[in-house]
């Protein structure tokens, strides 16, 4: 029954800004992750370089591209709203979240669109 109650609490008290909460949270333990899987994918170089390029060959298939694509979405998403917190804390806009949100959507739009065909190539070539 708890559970129900705070579903229909968080549906009441819905706004974009604990979205955007929940969103860098997610995507700063996502990138925190990444840093461990990065090291532990380089730490291969003290096996010698076929180890090495071994390890790193493993991410060349579509499956890979698609994981560099998702990492790159986190860090823009993570980095423009780190950077409108910033902006609301420091320069006192708290009566313009919600259109900084808006621009903070707009520049990782912008960054996944641009990409999309870098770290995808596969959608470049055709069967």
């Amino acid at each position: 029954m708890k559970k129900i109650t705070s579903l229909k609490e968080l549906a009441l008290n819905f706004n974009w800004g604990m979205v955007a909460f929940v969103l860098h949270r997610i995507t700063g333990i996502a990138l925190t992750v990444y840093i461990f899987l990065h090291i532990w994918t380089l730490s291969a170089v003290t096996e010698g370089a076929e180890a090495f390029n071994h390890s790193l060959g493993k991410y060349e298939n579509l499956m890979g591209h698609i994981f560099e694509y998702l990492l790159l979405l986190a860090v823009a998403y993570h980095l423009f709203n780190g950077i409108r917190v910033t902006v609301v804390d420091f320069l006192r806009f708290t009566r313009q979240q919600k259109r900084l949100l808006a621009w903070v959507i707009v520049f990782t739009v912008i960054v996944a669109l641009a990409s999309l065909t870098v770290f995808i190539p596969e959608l470049t070539t055709s069967a």
